[in-house]
């Protein structure tokens, strides 16, 4: 059984699109068939790769798809295929905590009489 990864970029509009597909990491998650009605977990650490955000349609010129694709090979050698779209974003940053922004906003005003206390 495998598992990948695959990059599929358009770019050009519908008479000259251009179509490239990359297999950006192949995984073998186990050697042999599974039984029948068998779970197998898997979980996919992304940080190592070369990824972007989904992008869709952009100015309907350009797009960037991401699919995991699943090879399964049975015990006669016949192998099954099954390619599944996931949409990848880029999370927001995170805001800055209220108690450092009222920090910095009283800074200018008394940065002199400011002093770090002990704990609460």
């Amino acid at each position: 059984m495998e598992l990948s990864i695959i990059r599929r970029e358009t770019t050009g509009a519908a008479p000259n699109q251009y179509n490239e597909s990359e297999t950006l990491v192949r995984f073998e998650i186990m050697d042999g068939s599974p039984s029948r009605g068998e779970t197998i977990p898997i979980r996919l650490f992304l940080g190592g790769f070369d990824l972007t955000p989904t992008f869709r349609d952009v100015n309907k010129k350009f797009s960037t798809r991401y699919y995991l694709s699943l090879v399964l090979i049975d015990e006669d050698a016949r192998r099954y295929f099954k390619q599944s779209e996931i949409i990848l974003y880029r999370q927001a940053p995170d805001a800055i905590a209220p108690a450092q922004s009222q920090i910095t906003a009283s800074a200018p005003d008394n940065s002199s009489k400011i002093m770090p206390g002990p704990p609460a």
